[in-house]
């Protein structure tokens, strides 16, 4: 047998994904941790973005849970995990055909269950058709719950109380009610599974403790090495792979860092990779991979230099004219020259076809990569949002000047979203003066909410009556000598300095602090419905204290939900007196100058 033959099945690709703060890094964290403390030195590698570890030294790990873990025929020569924080970084690994991850590990908090990035890191996962394994992780946070350090997770349950035992359950019968509503029939805890190409296991774990995270590995492997072998076929053809990240290197200018998941990448190679105007071809001067993992965690340590790398793995190059690379973009590497148009056609293809550019009245999309663009138009489509063009970098005074020409055919749809990118300044001069609205977000769905509610409170501000259906401005100044109670409620005298004030309407400090409510305005002990200009009144405010929420000589203003600035400063200008006038232009240059700067357009 040759040396190729050999080399059957190359290392799976996992991703890590969930919900922040729900233990992802965690779990990683305490793998790599306990790995690297019972390996030789050299063993394991961490490559940019992702971690390599060797089957070997998981089986060391496995035999501090149940030595039989260990014993077991694992033919797979490590798993690749992608560590890339959040869970946008899998957003950027597709490729033609779907997913460059085998398989995905979807962290949940056991106790708090799944949340609204849990079902975005889900519907992306259906997407792409890529199996995934649950991990319930802080199980050592359920109250009662007895912690056994790198237990198999069975062990450490069946040593609980019967009353913890039945809470744990019960948070996953949660999980599993959430899944079965979402469309997943076969979901079950890892032990009940009696077929798990059918049904999606959950494995409780706990990445402070370790409990659970050897079964986890142990799913994983077996999983993958049973039914995704047919995926991890070896090559030795030129490499394919993804850009992660496009950065600038102290001392080494630009570098890419590059998901291999096929071929080979040698040192001196030419490849093609997708650019912001059309592909980039270019040779790599240097393959870099980081130190053992043992070494990395000090910071002085320097990248090794290494002639040649195979999938699968993750590393960085060195490379001229890679300054307009755009990450999630695919990565080919040229073998015969004569390939290199076919090749150059196919990146160009695969990046023309996420992006849009329609003469269709819709909203102007952007993105950090290809993969969260790509993500982003999925959502935005299946939720009805049309879409006029869709494209990856910063947001300019173009994308401004193209949303300002939708406004001509939907005024409701003339915005921009970015998702995880800047504003160039430029830009935001550009929307200011054409009264166009941006919005930013680095989470899918609450971009797609701030959207939507902007659009349903502009169609609804045109069916509005008229005036008296909207709150009015006005201006107040605290009057320090009158400060009849400091809470429950609070009550202080005010002269009203412009407008006309009403009872329960919010107030806001010339600092932009919200107040609640006034509850009461009164005139010589009497309620008053209303305080015209310069008249001098008391208010009361529950649920403030005068000293810690506001000062005693606070200048306040009333508080205008946008959607009614908007129509004050349209329809109904011309009928506010010039001091509500005067109190209006104050609230809205307070609130540009402590919110947004295109506030109430």
């Amino acid at each position: 047998m040759t040396e190729v033959e050999n080399k059957i099945i190359r290392a799976p690709i996992t991703c890590i994904l969930g919900h922040i703060d729900h233990g992802k890094t965690t779990i990683l964290d305490y793998i790599r941790g306990t790995i690297v403390q019972q390996r030789e030195a050299a063993g394991i590698t961490q490559h940019i973005g992702a971690s390599y570890f060797p089957t070997e030294d998981i089986k060391n790990f496995l035999r501090k849970s149940k030595q039989e873990f260990a014993e077991k025929d694992i033919k797979l020569p490590g798993i690749l995990v992608i560590d890339t924080p959040g869970h946008a970084a899998f957003l950027n690994l597709r490729r033609r055909g779907g997913a460059v991850a085998d398989i995905a590990i979807l962290v949940i908090d056991v106790t708090a269950g799944t949340m609204p990035i849990t079902w975005e890191s889900v519907r992306i996962l259906r997407d792409r058709k890529t199996p995934f394994v649950i991990a319930a992780n802080k199980i050592d946070r359920i109250s009662g719950w007895k912690s056994k350090k790198d237990a198999d997770f069975l062990d450490s349950y069946n040593s609980q109380k019967p009353h913890v035992k039945e809470f744990l359950d019960e948070k996953i019968f949660q999980i599993m009610g959430n899944f079965l509503e979402e469309g997943f029939k076969g979901i079950e805890r890892y032990d009940k599974i009696k077929d798990f190409t059918k049904q999606v296991a959950i494995v409780p774990t706990s990445g402070k403790t370790g409990e659970g995270i050897s079964t986890l590995l142990l799913i994983l492997m077996g999983l993958v090495q049973q039914y995704l072998t047919e995926n991890l076929k070896f090559s030795e053809g030129p490499a394919k792979g993804v850009v992660l990240e496009v950065k600038k290197e102290k001392g080494q200018g630009k570098t890419m860092d590059v998901l291999i998941y096929d071929g080979v990448i040698n040192k001196g190679d030419e490849f093609i990779v997708g650019g912001l105007e059309k592909p980039i071809k270019s040779k790599v001067r240097a393959l870099l991979i980081p130190k053992p993992l043992d070494e990395i965690r000090d910071p002085r340590q320097k990248f090794d230099s290494v002639d040649l790398v195979a999938a699968a793995a993750g590393i960085k190059i060195l490379s001229p004219n890679i300054e307009n690379v755009v990450a999630g973009s695919p990565f080919r590497g040229i073998g015969d020259p004569s390939e290199e148009t076919t090749i150059y056609n196919e990146v160009e293809s695969e990046v023309e076809s996420i992006r849009i550019k329609t003469d269709k009245a819709g909203v102007v999309l952007k993105a950090d990569t290809l993969g969260s663009l790509e993500a982003l138009e999925n959502h935005f489509t299946k939720n009805g949002v049309k879409i006029s063009i869709a494209d990856v970098g910063p947001i300019k005074k173009e994308d401004i000047i193209n949303a300002n020409i939708v406004k001509e055919f939907d005024p409701y749809s003339a915005t921009v979203l970015g998702f995880n990118v800047p504003i160039l300044p430029e830009a935001n001069e550009q929307a200011l003066t054409d009264n166009i609205r941006i919005f930013t977000n680095n989470v899918i769905y609450r971009l797609l909410e701030d959207y939507i509610e902007y659009s349903d409170t502009r169609k609804a501000e045109d069916t509005a009556k008229g005036l008296s259906e909207l709150i009015l401005p006005a201006k107040l100044k605290m009057l320090p000598d009158f400060i009849f109670r400091n809470s429950n409620p609070a009550v202080f005298g005010v002269k009203v300095e412009a407008g006309t004030l009403y009872p329960k309407v919010p107030l806001i400090t010339e600092e932009g602090k919200r107040v609640k409510r006034i509850h009461q305005i009164q005139d010589k002990g009497q309620t008053v419905e209303k305080a015209v200009r310069d008249s001098e009144v008391a208010v009361s405010i529950r649920g403030i204290e005068i000293g810690r929420d506001i000062g005693n000589d606070e200048t306040l203003f009333v508080n205008l939900p946008e959607s009614h600035v908007r129509q004050l400063m349209g329809k109904f200008l011309d009928e506010l007196t010039t001091d509500q006038k005067e109190a209006l232009r104050e609230f809205i240059k307070l609130k540009r100058t402590h919110e947004h700067p295109w506030w109430g357009m």
